[in-house]
């Protein structure tokens, strides 16, 4: 498996509960310029992938984002990803899953594409394409 390839990493002050790396991060909808865990599966305004968790027994919250390259990001185990599928938030702890492309008027937000295959084991790593996207099905 190829390693990640960081272009861009940018501190963001995060929310609480960001405490792990290779998690995907959207802007906080509490804190201007703030990251957070996301809400849910398909959420929107995706930022990037952290870096660090917050440090335990800090009084600092900053936090290093990737922004742009290629990033490893942990998987939610719901199924095998295959290089080349379309990746999208999971879940609340900022893992990602494969999804198909919408369909009639449905948008899904994307993060980017996968570049290797994994089993459908939760918080196996694969390496994703940072292309953020909003596909609308045709």
């Amino acid at each position: 498996m190829a390693k990640q390839t960081p272009l861009l990493i940018k501190s963001f002050v995060a929310d609480s509960g960001v405490t792990s790396a290779n998690v995907c991060v959207v802007m906080s909808g509490t804190n201007a310029g703030n990251v957070a865990l996301p809400g849910g599966a398909l959420a929107t305004k995706f930022a990037g992938v952290a870096v660090e968790g917050i440090p335990a027994n800090t009084t600092t919250s900053e936090i290093g984002v990737q922004v742009a390259g290629i990033a490893q990001v942990q998987t939610d185990g719901s199924a095998v990803i295959t290089a080349g599928d379309y990746l999208a938030i999971a879940n609340v702890s900022g893992q990602v899953k494969t999804v198909v492309p919408a369909t009639g008027t449905n948008a899904r937000e994307l993060i980017g594409i996968a570049l290797a295959s994994v089993t459908n084991t939760a918080g196996l790593l694969v390496d994703v394409l940072m292309q953020p996207m909003v596909y609308i099905g045709a």
